[in-house]
């Protein structure tokens, strides 16, 4: 009998801390950004555009070299602001929203499927592989639609698996 009290006090508690949490991540989100998400199959908004592109090459080109910088980096909100599908581009540019601290990663994330917020623990995962080194963002828990990114600079940081009929989610620092 004992155990079933302890049971069901530890799930009252659970649900009591998770919807704090929620209502806390919500609240810090919605002060930052007020995500919008319109599906528009006409613009094609699924392409890399030259911009895109323009800005993912510089990006590249003056990528942050360390793991420590890129961590320091990341501290701040980041806004979703490119895009891009696979082989067939037909969802419209998702509404995404970051605010990474020194211990957490909230994330908001809104396309036609979707619409969430998540809190996250994450790192940079240094990966070495037989064309070199590179880092990543790795949050727990994993596999989140919109948090492939592994190329970091300054302003701007990206994940680009087009070229496996993946997607592109390019963000840029707002604060």
């Amino acid at each position: 009998m004992n155990h079933l009290k302890f049971s069901t006090a530890l799930v009252f508690l659970m649900t009591v801390l998770m919807s704090c949490n929620t209502n806390e991540d919500k609240e810090i989100i919605d002060n930052s950004l007020d995500c919008f998400f319109v599906q528009n199959d006409d613009n094609m908004d699924g392409l890399i555009d030259d911009t895109e592109r323009m800005i993912m090459n510089e990006c590249m080109g003056n990528s942050l070299p360390s793991k420590s910088g890129i961590e320091s980096n990341l501290i701040g909100e980041w806004e979703l602001t490119g895009h891009g599908e696979g082989w067939l581009p037909t969802i419209s540019q998702p509404c995404g929203y970051i605010i990474i601290s020194e211990d957490e990663l909230i994330f908001e994330f809104k396309n036609e499927y979707t619409d969430t917020i998540s809190t996250h623990l994450w790192e940079i995962e240094e990966v070495n592989w037989s064309g070199g080194q590179y880092f990543r963002l790795n949050v727990i828990p994993e596999d989140v639609e919109g948090l492939f990114i592994n190329q970091f600079c300054e302003n701007y940081m990206y994940g680009d698996g087009t070229p496996s009929d993946g997607n592109m989610y390019l963000y840029r620092k707002v604060k």
